[in-house]
């Protein structure tokens, strides 16, 4: 391997939190537009939603590792996922 695993760490540190604002600020403009009113829109809709979601968890995931840690505080970026996916499962065609 070429590089050392304290050199991908450090470059982790670097890159990810660019990256991780990034992803969110492309997740709020995705979910700032009203979903599709048809039910194959929508469920294509809430499934990209949900996707974008799993991508910034495993970049922090990825963050979280770079720096050595193994959780979230309380209130942190963890417990926001968990609303924002609690949100997009509370979601049905119904509440179009």
């Amino acid at each position: 391997m070429p590089e050392d695993m304290g050199t991908i760490r450090a470059a982790c540190r670097a890159e990810l939190p660019e990256r991780i604002k990034a992803a969110l600020d492309e997740y709020r403009r995705f979910v700032a537009e009203p979903p599709p009113d048809d039910a194959k829109g929508f469920a294509a809709w809430q499934a990209a939603a949900k996707a974008a979601l799993s991508h910034v968890e495993g970049l922090v995931k990825l963050a979280r590792w770079a720096e050595g840690e193994a959780s979230d505080e309380p209130g942190g970026l963890d417990s926001l996922l968990a609303q924002a996916r609690d949100a997009l499962a509370g979601l049905d065609e119904d509440d179009l």
